[in-house]
């Protein structure tokens, strides 16, 4: 893993500390915004873009990452134009565990190491832990530093404060007062016409990965 993809980080800023898990009620937004974070990831990387009903191939050569290029694969290997929406819904509910696939990887990379935890004596669980935290610490020092500064944010960061705010990271970061203050400023931040302007795909799939997310946690 060269480096950490947008999913490959929001699944490190769900997973709690104490428990070594992403909460069982936010199982299905985890694989939202992991499936948004993959489209986002290969629009940014010019593999990928949208028109008004559509998510489309545009460059199918391989990116290197081998999570990235299997997704590509299936993109390019569907016969007919598929929405945004539809992407969303197939690799997160569609295509085995997209959490789990994810958190693999992040053990393989050394990011996280893999256990096996008993609860009420007799059951177990798995568990993945933090090794340093590091890339948790960076992650979420780079979300503060968007919310609470005015500076213009890089459009990797705004597509990062997107997925958090729409998996429900936010709520476990911030206290009620700081999400409270900070609300107009996330808006805004998601908002950022520049995002649209670089990557017009990008919106499309944000859009989406909100929708999706409020209608995971309507269910």
């Amino acid at each position: 893993m060269k480096h950490l993809t947008l999913a490959d980080e929001i699944v490190v800023l769900m997973l709690r500390d104490d428990t070594g898990a992403i909460k069982p009620a936010r199982a299905g937004s985890a694989n939202i915004a992991i499936a948004g974070g993959i489209l986002m990831e290969l629009a940014l990387l010019g593999r990928i873009d949208t028109d008004l009903t559509s998510l489309f191939i545009v460059d199918p050569k391989p990116v290197g990452d081998e999570f990235l290029d299997h997704a590509l694969q299936d993109i390019a290997a569907e016969p007919a134009r598929r929405s945004s929406a539809w992407w969303i819904e197939r690799f997160g509910f569609h295509n085995g565990d997209l959490s789990r696939k994810v958190l693999g990887r992040l053990v393989e990379a050394g990011i996280l190491r893999e256990e096996d935890r008993q609860f009420l004596w007799m059951f177990s669980r798995r568990a993945y832990p933090k090794n340093s935290g590091r890339e948790e610490r960076e992650a979420k020092a780079r979300l503060m530093s968007v919310i609470f500064d005015d500076t213009l944010p890089t459009p990797r960061d705004t597509l990062l404060l997107s997925l958090a705010d729409s998996a429900g990271v936010l709520d476990e970061m911030l206290s009620p007062e700081e999400v409270r203050k900070a609300s107009k400023r996330i808006a805004e931040v998601i908002a950022l016409e520049e995002i649209g302007r670089s990557v017009q795909a990008v919106e499309s799939i944000r859009r989406e990965v909100v929708a999706a997310a409020a209608n995971a946690r309507l269910s």
